[in-house]
């Protein structure tokens, strides 16, 4: 199978990680350090064109919507007609809905692939679930790679509902890591017993998996500023997909108070250096 992928970030990249033995891959990403892990374990692509010419599936995993917009319309052109594209980034439903429409032109299918994380150790192992939206048949065309890199399956309907989907899982996400690290600063600052705190917690059943661990570091800063750095750019994210929900919301004509909430808290709550705590 040709395979090919746009987008080796931090998702993208473990993605496209687990597709090297699956067939021949081309990979390609803005970041010349990126494509780097990837030299003698797949083609790299100078442009973004590189990754779709005679793939059959190509992924595209990049930060936003624009960005997919720009892959959509570099890929489409010269990948084959029956090709699949694949959607993993989290944007707008419009945008896959968008580019499927796109696809049709030029012979090309397009579906959504979200994708969460559900394996958060370091084995070379499945670790997502993945979320998809598109005819059945065409999915199935896919399945090597899905096999490859998701523990799980999850086909949700036609194309746009797996992002769909996916912006609402991460909008309970988000707001729980929200409260979670405003919860734990609080009691750091306030001196109240972090054992006690998730003790009180873990038997009233609210202190999640996502809770505990954001619990183990509570009360402390980023270690360094690579640390800070990385955890700013990890923010800039969260609120855009806080963003997508409360777009998402309105598109429905629906208000979304947590997602407006979790937009704004977000950058602080999860970036923020500890105060002097309360004498």
């Amino acid at each position: 199978m040709r395979i090919g992928f746009v987008g080796l970030g931090v998702m993208g990249g473990r993605l496209a990680s687990r597709l090297t033995g699956v067939g021949k891959l081309t990979v390609y990403d803005v970041s010349e350090r990126a494509m780097e892990p990837f030299r003698g374990r797949a083609r790299l692509g100078a442009r973004i064109e590189d990754a779709g010419i005679g793939a059959e599936v190509v992924g595209v995993c990049v930060g936003n919507d624009a960005q997919v917009t720009e892959c959509v319309a570099a890929l489409l052109p010269v990948m084959q007609p029956g090709a699949v594209l694949m959607v993993h980034s989290t944007v707008s439903p419009d945008t896959v809905l968008a580019a499927a429409g796109q696809g049709q032109a030029h012979g090309v299918e397009v579906i959504d692939a979200a994708v969460t994380v559900t394996r958060y150790d370091s084995a070379d192992a499945p670790f997502v679930c993945a979320m998809l939206g598109g005819d059945v048949p065409v999915v199935e065309r896919t399945r090597p790679l899905l096999d490859a890199y998701a523990t799980d399956t999850i086909h949700v309907g036609q194309v746009g509902t797996a992002m769909s989907l996916k912006i609402i899982n991460n909008l309970v996400s988000l707001v729980q890591i929200t409260v979670a690290e405003e919860a734990f600063r609080l009691a750091a600052l306030t001196g109240t017993s972090l054992d006690a705190v998730q003790s009180v917690m873990t038997r009233n059943g609210i202190l999640t998996p996502v809770m505990k661990g954001i619990a183990a570091r509570a009360g402390q800063p980023p270690a360094d500023r690579e640390t800070l750095a990385r955890r700013q750019g990890q923010a800039r994210n969260c609120v855009k997909d806080l963003a997508l929900a409360e777009e998402l919301a309105r598109s429905v004509q629906t208000p979304s108070a947590a997602a407006t909430f979790a937009k704004a808290q977000f950058w602080y709550a999860y970036t923020a250096e500890l105060p002097a705590p309360r004498q």
